[in-house]
């Protein structure tokens, strides 16, 4: 997160994980990003849909502004 809002000048970062996946997202979660919504069989995987859900974290929120 660091690279991309320091070093890149991002405003947003954005990750999806695998709604099977719920590890994932307490990781993402742990980093400080906000579960912002879920999609719904969204991808096909191994010949099945899958959902995904979408964590997000804004410049200001990292930098404790927000």
């Amino acid at each position: 997160l660091g690279y991309g809002f320091e070093v890149l000048g991002l405003n947003r970062i954005h990750a999806r994980h695998f709604t099977r996946n719920p590890a994932s997202g307490r990781v993402m979660q742990k980093i400080g990003m906000t579960h912002e919504g879920s999609l719904r069989q969204h991808i096909k995987k191994w010949g099945q849909l899958e959902g995904l859900e979408v964590c997000g974290i804004l410049r200001s929120e990292y930098y404790g502004n927000g």
